[in-house]
C-alpha cells in the first residue's frame, strides 16, 4: 500500500497539466536550445511566447521525453543569458524556471506527506488515513500554489483510479471545493473539473467552472495563471490564437486577452452554463 499512494504522486506530478499535442526534438546542444527558447520569450508574438513556456515546461516536467538535452543544463542557460535581452525577457524566464521549481518543491512536500500516512490496517483504512493530510495541504493558504495544486491533482488521479480511494472518498474533496469560500481551492477545483480530473458521476458544468478558470488569469501567481490558461483551452477547445494571454505578461499587457476571453464566455454563457464537462 506504500507504493500505492506514492504512484500518485509521481503520475500526478507528470500530468499537473492537460497533455497538449506533442513537441518534437529540438536542435542537439544546450546552447542551441537555449538560444531557440530565448529567441521565443523575445517574441512580439503572443502565440510563439505561449509556445515557448510550453516546450520549456514539456522539458522541465516530463510531458515530452524525446529531448536530448540535460533539462537543468536548458535553465541555467536562459538564466545566465536572459539579462542580456532585456528586463522584460529576464522577468519571464525567471517566472516560467519557477514553474519547474516550484513544481520540484511541491513534489518533495506532498512525498513527506505521504511517508507519514500510517499505513496499518486494511486498504480501505489506509486509503481513508491518506486523504485528510492531502486535504489539509489543499485547503491551507499558508502552502504554495503549486504544493496545493499537486495535492488536488494526487486527489484526483487517485480517485479515478483507484475503486478503493473512491470507497474511503477519495472521489468527495474536489467536488465541494468548487463552492469554497477561499478563491485558491475553487479554482484548483476548477482546474481539475476542466481537464477530467473528476470521477464522471461529478462532473460539474461549465457555468461553475469557466468564471473560476477566467479568474484565474489574473491570479496573482504566473503558475496559477498558466494552470488557468490551459485549463480554459481544454474546456473550450479553442485555439490559442484566437484567445492568447501570455502568463509571464505584465497585467496590463494581459488586459486584452483576459477581455477578449471574457467577451467569449458572456457571448455563450447563456446557452452553454449548464452543459456538463465531459472527458
Amino acid at each position: 500500500m506504500a507504493r500505492a499512494l506514492h504512484r500518485p504522486l509521481y503520475g500526478a506530478l507528470v500530468a499537473l497539466v492537460w497533455l497538449g499535442s506533442s513537441v518534437g526534438a529540438q536542435p542537439v546542444g544546450v546552447s542551441a536550445a537555449v538560444e531557440h527558447l530565448l529567441e521565443g520569450f523575445s517574441s512580439p508574438d503572443c502565440v510563439r511566447r505561449w509556445q515557448t513556456i510550453e516546450e520549456y515546461t514539456d522539458r522541465m516536467i516530463g510531458r515530452v521525453l524525446n529531448y536530448k538535452e540535460p533539462a537543468t543544463e536548458v535553465t541555467a542557460g536562459l538564466r545566465d543569458l536572459a539579462p542580456s535581452k532585456g528586463p522584460s525577457v529576464e522577468q519571464k524566464v525567471q517566472m516560467v524556471s519557477g514553474y519547474a521549481d516550484e513544481a520540484s518543491k511541491a513534489f518533495s512536500r506532498l512525498a513527506k506527506v505521504s511517508e507519514s500516512v500510517d499505513r496499518s490496517g486494511s486498504p480501505l483504512e489506509v486509503w481513508r488515513k491518506g486523504l485528510p493530510p492531502l486535504t489539509r495541504v489543499l485547503d491551507d493558504p499558508s502552502e504554495s500554489f503549486m504544493t496545493r495544486r499537486l495535492a488536488a491533482a494526487v486527489i484526483a488521479e487517485s480517485s479515478r483510479k483507484s475503486s478503493i480511494a473512491r470507497n474511503a472518498g477519495w472521489g468527495e474533496p474536489l467536488p465541494r471545493r468548487l463552492t469554497s469560500k477561499d478563491p485558491t481551492a475553487r479554482l484548483l477545483a476548477g482546474i481539475i473539473a476542466a481537464t477530467g480530473g473528476f470521477v464522471p458521476n461529478q462532473a460539474s458544468t461549465k457555468g461553475r467552472v469557466i468564471p473560476e478558470l477566467l479568474r484565474g488569469l489574473d491570479a496573482d501567481s504566473f503558475a496559477a495563471r498558466y494552470e488557468s490558461t490551459r485549463a480554459l483551452l481544454a474546456v473550450s477547445q479553442q485555439p490559442i490564437d484566437r484567445f492568447c494571454v501570455d502568463p509571464s505578461d505584465s497585467a496590463p499587457d494581459r488586459v486584452a486577452g483576459v477581455r477578449a476571453w471574457q467577451t467569449w464566455w458572456e457571448q455563450i454563457k447563456a446557452r452553454s452554463a449548464e452543459e456538463t464537462l465531459e472527458h
